[in-house]
């Protein structure tokens, strides 16, 4: 028994815990549903002589191909888990031939270190495997490179140069400049020549010059970065600590090898041993140790078995982000529609915990489950998740969403523009082909739909949802999909119509209930704008619509607006016609004169009260700008 465990390889262990933590914590199919809107840089994929020759026009264009196609299997978290790991293991195992040919003799526990750093990026929800790649293309060469058979500079400088040229086209100026650094250590340390290395400086730098100004035709500085940690296709939308680990993984491995050498030159010189023991002592000394299972050496190697799973879990302690899974998964529900998992997900989400992406998903939840004008303060909110107007450069993300919101309220022609330009500034963008194509089904625009449908059907995890559509357009739709289509064209604003997108939220919503009286959706929101504003006297004035909308009595938060505005100095509408509940005049009642009681000396009493019995309404919201938390 104790045989087989010392056959077993350090850092296993390390790899079946990381394996598991992905699948069953982080579900990489979470990471997928971040592509292109969260991590709007991260690699595309499409099938096709097309889209590869693109890729291979560009340095480093191979390894994002790779990786773009390696991505989609994040769709399956089972199968996103086996990628990160397998890549992962690869590139370990680079680094540990590297350790190995340094003298280290620990090369194996040395090698899990990157290990341990990609899978705190991908417990931060973000991807590296472009970096990884590059890195592993970098370090491959160099193993390459060090077991040529050829002795003479001039023969191992052509070979380099060569090398060199091909990995800048695949692995772009990242792999080149890992290869680099492994050069210049191997040829300044092992051979004791430097003039390899300061050609392979010399040569790096005039191969991505050259081929930028000549073959590829790119900017400089974009040839300069292609693939490195300055690159957005590398660190795009990543966050600080993740960048930090990423620069890390591109010099661990060369200063590590080059502090191996070192340390082997410093004890070569000043720590030899004086005397060697005998042949004989040696035998019996490992027979000794034979017999004493659980000797110090055993227990030694089962610490050092077990140190990169110790620095994995102390790196998710001190790293994690409580708000990373929360952000992703409520992107997630929203993208698969699942309104009650929203709102069940955001009472769970610590006290005081908000932003307008959160703010948006819990209003469009709110108003598919019918209880937005019921519950809208029980969840924090902020005026700008309405319409998600807290960006001066509006994100991918921010697009996205709009488009959903503004194609479910009838401005269809809002919708296709976001879409349309999230497509014209991606290579590719499943999410973004396939509400174009709805929006042309909508619009009658058939043809238009099957050629965004057809393009559509080349992407590896759309392909089925393009497959259907495509069927549909000739087959018919079902009923729960006509009457959607009928519901948003029915919506819809006649042609010809002057919006351009920069109106406010008030008149872009009023607008669509000029359209069509019976928008509720355009009337909820409406009302919701004008209760996060604080114009309680537009409340009033828009109740009369209530009844062509179908309300049979007057929703709760509006009836506290209605109230509110009854006692300003303000009030000009005669209110006796409006039918508000009397628990609701009571309630109101009983808040003004909680109000009315803070004193400096009870003030933090009252406050707590008021919370308690009117923090999810519009009274409380009203007097004091935020949502009560109890």
């Amino acid at each position: 028994m104790l045989y087989r465990i010392k056959k077993v390889p350090h850092n296993l262990i390390l790899f079946l815990v990381a394996a598991a933590y992905l699948w069953l914590v982080v579900e990489p199919h979470l990471i997928y549903q971040c592509f292109g809107t969260i991590l709007p840089d991260a690699p595309t994929f499409v099938t096709g002589w097309p889209f590869l020759r693109n890729a291979l026009g560009l340095p480093g264009g191979f390894v994002m191909y790779v990786a773009g196609f390696l991505s989609q299997g994040f769709y399956y978290s089972w199968l996103g888990t086996a990628i990160i790991v397998l890549c992962t293991l690869f590139l370990c195992e680079l680094a540990r031939r590297h350790f190995v040919a340094a003298g280290s003799a620990r090369a194996t526990i040395w090698s899990s270190l990157p290990a341990v750093a990609v899978f705190l990026i991908y417990s931060r929800y973000q991807h590296p495997l472009p970096a990884c790649l590059a890195i592993s293309a970098g370090l491959l060469c160099s193993l390459a490179f060090e077991r040529l058979p050829w002795q003479s500079l001039a023969i191992r400088a052509a070979v380099h140069c060569v090398m060199a040229a091909a990995l800048f086209w695949l692995a772009g100026a990242g792999g080149l400049f890992v290869f680099a650094l492994m050069t210049i250590i191997y040829g300044a340390l092992v051979r004791r020549d430097w003039r390899l290395p300061v050609l392979a400086v010399a040569a790096g730098l005039a191969i991505v010059w050259g081929s930028a100004r000549y073959v590829f035709l790119i900017p400089q500085q974009q040839a300069f970065f292609a693939l490195t940690p300055f690159s957005s296709a590398v660190t795009g939308g990543v966050k600080v600590f993740s960048k930090v680990m990423i620069g890390v993984l591109y010099v661990f491995v060369p200063s590590s090898v080059l502090l191996l050498f070192l340390s082997r030159k410093v004890f070569h010189r000043f720590g030899q041993p004086k005397t060697r023991s005998k042949p004989a002592k040696r035998k019996k000394a490992r027979a000794a140790a034979a017999k004493k299972q659980w000797s110090p050496a055993f227990l030694r190697k089962s610490a050092v078995t077990a140190l990169p799973v110790a620095m994995l879990a102390v790196g998710l302690y001190f790293s994690h982000d409580p708000m990373g899974k929360p952000y992703v998964l409520a992107h997630d529900y929203s993208l698969r529609k699942q309104w009650d998992d929203i709102l069940e997900f955001s009472r769970s989400l610590p006290k005081g915990t908000t932003n307008p992406y959160f703010n948006h998903d819990v209003i469009r939840a709110l108003y598919h489950t019918g209880r937005l004008p019921y519950d809208m303060f029980d969840f924090p909110q902020t005026p700008h998740g309405l319409l998600l107007t807290h960006e001066k450069k509006v994100s991918y993300l921010t697009q996205l969403k709009l488009c959903d919101t503004f194609l479910e309220l009838g401005q269809v022609n809002l919708a296709e523009k976001l879409a349309s330009e999230i497509l014209a500034t991606r290579n590719h963008s499943a999410m973004a082909t396939e509400k174009l194509a709805w929006i042309n089904i909508i619009k009658g625009q058939h043809d238009t739909a099957r050629i965004y449908l057809n393009a559509l059907k080349k992407d590896l995890v759309y392909h089925r949802t393009a497959q259907s559509l495509l069927g549909a357009l000739d087959r018919g739709f079902t009923p729960d999909e006509t009457a959607a289509i009928d519901r948003i064209r029915s919506c819809m604003h006649h042609e010809g119509y002057p919006g351009t997108g920069k109106d406010s939220i008030e008149k872009l919503l009023t607008g669509l209930l000029d359209e069509n009286p019976h928008n509720k959706m355009a009337f909820e929101y409406l009302m919701a704008c004008y209760l996060l504003t604080g114009r309680v006297d537009m409340i009033a004035a828009n109740v009369a619509r209530l009844g062509e909308l179908g309300y049979e009595a007057i929703p709760v938060l509006y009836e506290e607006a209605i109230l509110i505005y009854a006692n300003s100095p303000e009030q000009k509408i005669d209110l006796s016609k409006l039918k508000v509940r009397r628990q609701t005049v009571e309630r109101y009642q009983r808040f003004v004169q909680l109000r009315n009681s803070v004193q400096p000396q009870n003030r933090q009493t009252v406050l707590k009260r008021l919370i308690l019995e009117f923090g999810n309404s519009y009274f409380f919201y009203f007097a004091f700008g935020c949502v009560g938390v109890a």
